[in-house]
């Protein structure tokens, strides 16, 4: 018996990657939840990096944004950053401004972006079981953490 002939409209169920910059929905998403999951997760480290950026008072330059992103990933180039970044703003959750030295942009969180990390870090404690007080000391034994990673790497050089 002869196999059987593929059709020319056999897509099965095939979709193109997503991009960064695909088009968003006509409605707002309302719920924090819904909009965290349609987020990539490099979006969502995005997000991240700049609210970082923001408490360390480092640039939130694309370079200064790279620099922090780079603790996660062995390497983040521009030609990816920059498309996430859009597609954050397009959200309503980055906005951008143009710097004065150099025209570099520098980006910042938008009242619905940080209303998001707020939404999200809530939710993670909330599952950790963890209150206010807890929170606070996590942050310190991250932050002597880094320090001593920091003085480690140096000491290496």
């Amino acid at each position: 018996m002869p196999p059987k002939a593929m059709h020319d409209d056999d897509s099965r169920d095939l979709e193109p990657p997503a991009r960064a910059d695909a088009s968003l929905p006509d409605d707002p998403i309302t719920d924090g939840r819904r909009a965290w999951v349609d987020l990539t997760g490099f979006q969502r480290d995005c997000l991240e990096a700049i609210a970082r950026c923001k408490r360390d008072d480092r640039p939130r330059s694309p370079a200064g944004l790279i620099a922090t992103l780079e603790r996660r990933y062995p390497t983040v180039s521009r030609a990816r950053l920059e498309p996430n970044l859009r597609a954050l703003v397009a959200r309503g959750l980055v906005a951008r401004r143009e710097g004065l030295p150099a025209r570099l942009p520098a980006y910042r969180l938008t009242g619905a972006g940080h209303a998001l990390l707020i939404q999200r870090a809530e939710r993670l404690a909330t599952l950790c079981e963890l209150r206010r007080g807890d929170i606070d000391t996590a942050d310190e034994e991250a932050d002597r953490g880094e320090r001593a990673d920091r003085t480690e790497r140096r000491d290496e050089r």
